[in-house]
């Protein structure tokens, strides 16, 4: 979640989770801590990218909808500005495109009990020309959301069709009734985003 990833920045350089609840299997442990102390000089950045890869390759012949994500907590203030910028086109957008907003998240990958969704699947979900202001945000947003090396997003992988499009991150965005206490998060306190859901949910 971008919240937690958010909430973590000045901890922690990297992190890794899934955007879904994991099987009860977990993680493979034992692989992961095997291969980590007989190469016990590796960066982080490489820990990171070889817990998603070995986690994903842990379920291939399980039959299970996994997900697994490393985040490079150093670029997640670019996700940040981004989100903030498309909250606040939203917020001033409403009366318009509550239609739009309102297909987006019902077409979109959601998480836990319907209150997360994917972040780049709910983006370009509001790509529409009849919408410019708002298209253009979700454009910068999705750019901002490409995986790679020096990226916020350093790498992802996934099982499941269901998960078709999915970035490997996710927001909080409730059906109807928002937790009180997502207002106490960092996030909600210096991103637009609870601004948004309070204008939209309301």
């Amino acid at each position: 979640m971008v919240e937690v990833a958010w909430q973590l920045r000045d901890s922690v350089d990297y992190i890794v989770g899934s955007e879904i609840e994991e099987p009860n299997d977990g993680w493979p442990y034992t692989d992961i801590l095997t291969w980590l102390t007989k190469t016990p000089k590796k960066d982080a950045a490489t820990v990171a990218r070889t817990v998603v890869s070995r986690y994903i390759r842990s379920y291939k012949e399980m039959d299970e909808t996994v997900t697994q994500s490393a985040l490079d907590l150093n670029q997640i203030d670019a996700v940040k500005d981004k989100i903030d910028a498309l909250a606040e086109v939203l917020i001033a957008s409403l009366d318009s495109a509550a239609d739009l907003i309102g297909k987006a998240w019902d077409t979109s990958p959601k998480f836990y009990d319907d209150n997360y969704i994917d972040l780049a699947c709910f983006a370009r979900k509001l790509r529409k020309k009849t919408y410019p202001d708002i298209k253009a945000k979700a454009e910068d947003l999705l750019a901002s959301l490409k995986a790679g090396k020096s990226k916020s997003i350093l790498c992802k992988s996934k099982i499941g069709k269901e998960l078709n499009g999915t970035c490997g991150l996710s927001i909080y965005f409730p059906e109807d009734w928002i937790n009180p206490a997502y207002s106490s998060l960092g996030f909600a306190r210096d991103c637009k985003w609870g601004e948004f859901l309070e204008a939209y949910l309301s």
